[in-house]
């Protein structure tokens, strides 16, 4: 892609080159009519070659500039130009550096300060993955401290822009290997609690000055996450309070369940650990894997013979072995943002059970796990495999330097379960009375390569709680088919929007697609508006009048207070007249997933900040806007 600076990308001026990837580049530009700097991601060309990118990158950029929080970027704006044939991202321009920066000019950074960064960034993770988003890519580089000292993340929502589910699927790793999660290691996409792990590095490196595992390779570093215990915090760093330990400890686990299972428990005990609180360590199986965390479900098995025969080692069969291994271990890398697929391998642990003391000890947490003897439990085990391979089918397989498909060995074979969202229509009544059952539809499509597997079910994921009267039953669609989902949900209690994320789940937990979001509004019935009626007395007769333009008030708090985290919330009001008489209100962008009912909506926002958005509202043919902020409501407060 050629530098961009000095043209015009849509209605925006490009000033300078912030960065460049392996997917994007970032630069500063002026917005004339608002008068403002942007900073503006435009995605690489090559992106918009796969299939489904224009719905993936229109889907992710709405949800993404509908996010509203003090340490989150904002988003502006998203398009397409014609021009330089190139999709973008508006965002709020930042006047600060990057974690990563004031890392790399070796600034001691005191703990009080370290908590504060930490807390800042599990915030802005704990809002997103209640609005279903996983930002699978949390490193110091997309941690902004501003001038005044304010912390946000960025770069959210490009892994699901990219496609990274596919990607992951198909055995690429998403990620930065110093800050990725071992599940993210082995190549699965991760969830909300990968991000924890990764912001638990930081946090290490934070408090200690290092990272926690180190090596000469990018592949080196993710076999220590993997597989190598975590050094104690203290060991680097004997002051330390044993709470900063005890939370380390607890988000840098390797197996998920053994970690914090949501931004909001690794925020208590940062506030326990401010107040000199006594914080939990983790469990004893923290230490390790299990295989259950390691491994992806097995697809296929060759035919297992119960005689045992003597194995002897040709040169070619000790060839094909370390090829084999090598690409169990060297696997393929999103590394610098770029991609090298590589096949996953069924997990050698549960192709024959001629080794089940192997697989005892594998599966075995142990504080120090053998590496190598992993590896030579593995090779034993392709030797048992080919050994039976070649009694069965008479025939030795062989290495090949080419890319050759072997037709008649299907012990690597992968299947990838994905699927999309095509159509998701909004809950209907739009507004709901408390306690009231409703009905939410999806039409989702298999894009994956493979039938949906058997026992797939779909399973609450985030957001607020509502509560699921009947699940849809999940069909075994082949590649390229679709079916409507359909679910049964009881309306909260009380008065508000709410928004959930349920997933689709295969057997052993695997996410299978994209969440499937609910949103709506639970508030009083509207007054019907009262029909013509005749009436006795004389109207005289007029010419018609032209309807008023449309028109709304400037938003109000009607209630608010401050959060836990200090964040203050409210919620707002507006009234609109004139235009045909119907509304529909919009928060910041026009979408399905912005709307709001009744004239009312909520908002987060920092400590004596003010909230900055723009509000839409739809009549008919007309639209108006507003764009401004909501005061902090208290000022004596911040004083």
């Amino acid at each position: 892609m050629h530098t961009l600076v000095g043209e015009t990308l849509g209605k925006y001026e490009v000033i300078e080159l912030l960065g460049s990837g392996g997917m994007a580049e970032v630069y500063k530009a002026y917005h004339p009519s608002l008068d403002r700097y942007v900073a503006i991601k435009v995605l690489h060309h090559f992106l918009a070659d796969e299939e489904n990118f224009l719905t993936r990158f229109q889907r992710e950029a709405k949800i993404i500039a509908s996010f509203r929080h003090p340490n989150i970027v904002q988003v502006y704006d998203f398009d397409y130009d014609a021009k330089h044939q190139a999709y973008y991202i508006v965002m709020e321009y930042l006047d600060g550096q990057s974690l990563k920066t004031v890392l790399q000019q070796g600034t001691s950074i005191p703990l009080e300060e370290a908590i504060h960064i930490v807390t800042s960034v599990a915030n802005a993770l704990q809002y997103a993955h209640r609005h279903g988003m996983v930002h699978r890519d949390v490193k110091p580089a997309n941690i902004i401290i501003t001038g005044d000292g304010q912390v946000v993340l960025s770069d959210f929502g490009i892994a699901k822009i990219v496609n990274t589910d596919t990607l992951t699927a198909s055995g690429a790793l998403i990620g930065t290997p110093a800050y990725m999660a071992p599940e993210q290691g082995i190549g699965q996409a991760g969830d909300e609690r990968s991000d924890i792990y990764s912001l638990g590095v930081v946090f290490y490196q934070l408090v200690t000055g290092s990272l926690p595992f180190e090596a000469d390779t990018p592949l080196g570093i993710v076999l220590k996450h993997i597989s190598c215990p975590l050094p104690p915090p203290t060991s680097l760093r004997p002051d330390l309070p044993p709470g900063v330990e005890a939370v380390l400890m607890k988000a840098l686990a390797k197996g998920p369940n053994n970690r914090y299972q949501t931004a909001q428990e690794l925020i208590a005990d940062l506030q326990k650990i401010s107040a000199g609180e006594p914080v939990a360590g983790p469990s004893p199986q923290a230490s390790a894997l299990s295989e259950a965390d390691l491994f992806l479900p097995v697809t296929h098995q060759p035919p297992i013979s119960t005689e045992h025969k003597p194995v002897w080692l040709s040169s070619g069969r000790i060839a094909l072995i370390l090829v084999l291994l090598v690409v169990i271990i060297s696997g393929g890398f999103l590394l610098q943002k770029r991609t090298w697929p590589i096949p996953f391998i069924t997990p050698l642990t549960t192709i024959s059970p001629t080794f089940s003391p192997t697989v005892t000890e594998f599966a075995t947490s142990t504080p120090t796990p053998d590496l190598t003897a992993t590896f030579a439990a593995n090779a034993t085990q392709f030797v048992g495999w080919i050994a039976t391979y070649e009694a069965t089918t008479g025939v030795t397989p062989t290495p090949s330097t080419t890319p050759t498909p072997d037709r008649t060995a299907t012990a690597v074979a992968a299947c990838v379960f994905d699927m999309t969202v095509i159509e998701d229509p909004p809950v209907w009544p739009a507004i709901l009375q408390p306690n009231q059952k409703f009905t939410k539809y999806w039409t989702v499509k298999n894009t994956g390569t493979c039938p949906w597997p058997a026992g797939a079910e779909v399973t609450f994921s985030s957001g607020h709680s509502i509560t699921a009267v009947t699940l849809p039953a999940i069909p075994p669609l082949q590649p390229g088919e679709t079916a409507e989902l359909q679910m049964t949900l009881r309306a909260p209690g009380k008065y508000a929007d709410y928004i959930a994320s349920w997933q689709i789940r295969d057997a052993n937990g695997g996410a299978i697609g994209e969440p499937l979001k609910v949103m709506c509004y639970v508030g009083p019935t509207p007054t019907p508006r009262p029909t013509d009626t005749p009436t006795p007395t004389p109207t005289p007769v007029a010419s018609p009048t032209p309807s008023e333009p449309l028109h709304f008030s400037v938003p109000t708090v009607v209630e608010w207070h401050t959060l836990p985290n200090g964040n203050w919330w409210a919620r707002a009001g507006i009234t609109a007249w004139g235009g045909t008489g119907e509304y529909r209100y919009y928060l910041n962008v026009i979408s399905d997933e912005t709307e709001f009912f009744n004239g009312t909506f909520e908002i987060e926002w920092g400590h004596c900040q003010a909230w900055w958005g723009s509000i839409y509202v739809v009549s008919g043919d007309e639209t108006a806007k507003w764009e401004g902020n909501i005061p902090y409501p208290d000022p004596s407060r911040c004083q």
